[in-house]
């Protein structure tokens, strides 16, 4: 079994931020790009360690195969930027948005962009923002493609990040009581994560943290995505589904169960059961050089030939890193196979109306050999009754 990596809280070092930039000048070497631009907040922060909210004032990241890069910023934000930024970066400020002809946005930004060059930008970028960028434009999304393995650091951190969720859960389960009203479980669970962060990372950037505790009731938790009402309460029986997330200074990990209050009504059983083992499959199947789409497949096979095909409605697993849900997907389609370094969560669902839901769920490193869970809390049905 390889050994859980060390945690890490310390803010990226230049040098690992000169790595990624490093990469991504590889990548545009072999696109043939002379530029890249990035819009996408999420990889502007990959770079640079600067987080932004996307309004009407863009940040725009701009890197040349060598050099350093050049930064489009509102005047208002400049200063904003130089306090977190880590990486070398040249500011090319605008005046507002609106502002006075010849000192907005779109009047500094094509200027630092040759017109007959190759630019590579994202597929997430306005339109407004691609119509003005120069040169001969190619859609690629290069640093979204390298965030999909991780750094050494970036691993460290999220096994810090899962140390924060870990503390929640267990909170989770220690609170939840029949008539227990999901504001009281998310106020003090949340609370107790965002403690947790200041208290281990009192520098962190609060764009990038954000803290998620809650329990989906017998009632409705047969629909993952449905938001509840913030008085809905705990109920005897099952099945529950506890949903605890945190970006922890901007690192995202998940940790969810499916468990019971008091005692488990018998037709909750089998699809706890076939819930439980379709992830053993999933688990037994996580190695480098497997292919994404195919253990997805395999494990749908396996709850269909258990008779709750009908009540499958999405994929094995999703990639985490800077953000809670990113590429890569164990999804039937998506034709990649796992890499060392890959962090994924491993979650087949099975939803049932009129019963509920039915899912764990786990922040999993994709190691050398295999795989290492991160995230930690209980997994067999008698670890997950709850006495009353």
């Amino acid at each position: 079994m390889t050994d859980k990596p060390k945690s890490i809280t310390a803010s990226p070092t230049r040098e690992e931020l000169s790595y990624r930039l490093g990469n991504v000048r590889d990548l545009m070497k072999v696109e043939n790009l002379d530029y890249y631009v990035s819009f996408d907040p999420v990889n502007i922060y990959y770079l640079t360690n600067f987080a932004n909210n996307v309004h009407e004032r863009p940040f725009l990241l701009i890197i040349e195969r060598e050099g350093i890069p050049k930064m489009v910023v509102p005047l208002l934000e400049k200063s904003h930027v130089e306090s977190r930024a880590i990486a070398d970066l040249e500011y090319s400020n605008y005046y507002e948005f609106p502002s006075p002809p010849g000192k907005n946005w779109y009047d500094v930004y094509p200027k630092l962009i040759d017109k007959d060059k190759k630019v590579g930008v994202e597929s997430a970028m306005p339109l407004r923002i691609y119509e003005k960028t120069p040169g001969v434009k190619i859609v690629t999304d290069i640093i979204d493609e390298l965030r999909i393995i991780k750094t050494d650091y970036e691993i460290g951190r999220s096994v810090h990040a899962c140390k924060v969720i870990n503390k929640g859960h267990k909170e989770v389960l220690k609170m939840c009581r029949p008539g227990v009203p999901e504001f009281a479980l998310y106020q003090k669970v949340t609370g107790i994560m965002t403690s947790k962060t200041i208290q281990d990372i009192p520098n962190a950037n609060f764009i990038v943290c954000k803290a998620t505790a809650a329990v989906w009731p017998p009632s409705f938790s047969h629909d993952p995505h449905i938001i509840p009402k913030i008085f809905a309460e705990m109920e005897n029986g099952g099945p529950h589904v506890s949903i605890v997330y945190a970006q922890v200074d901007g690192y995202g990990v998940e940790i969810e169960r499916t468990f019971f209050l008091g005692e488990v009504p018998q037709e909750a059983k089998k699809p706890f059961e076939v819930m439980y083992q379709a992830r053993e499959l999933a688990y037994s199947l996580l190695k480098p050089g497997e292919n994404m789409g195919e253990i997805d497949k395999k494990v749908r096979k396996f709850i269909t030939d258990n008779g709750y095909g009908d009540y499958i409605i999405h994929r094995t697993g999703h990639g985490l890193g800077i953000t809670g849900h990113e590429a890569p997907f164990l999804a039937e389609g998506y034709d990649r196979k796992l890499e060392p370094n890959m962090l994924i969560s491993v979650e087949p669902g099975i939803y049932i109306p009129g019963l509920g839901g039915f899912r764990h769920s786990d922040t999993v490193l994709i190691t050398e050999d295999g795989y290492l869970k991160l995230s930690k809390a209980p997994e067999k049905l008698d670890e997950l009754v709850i006495e009353l």
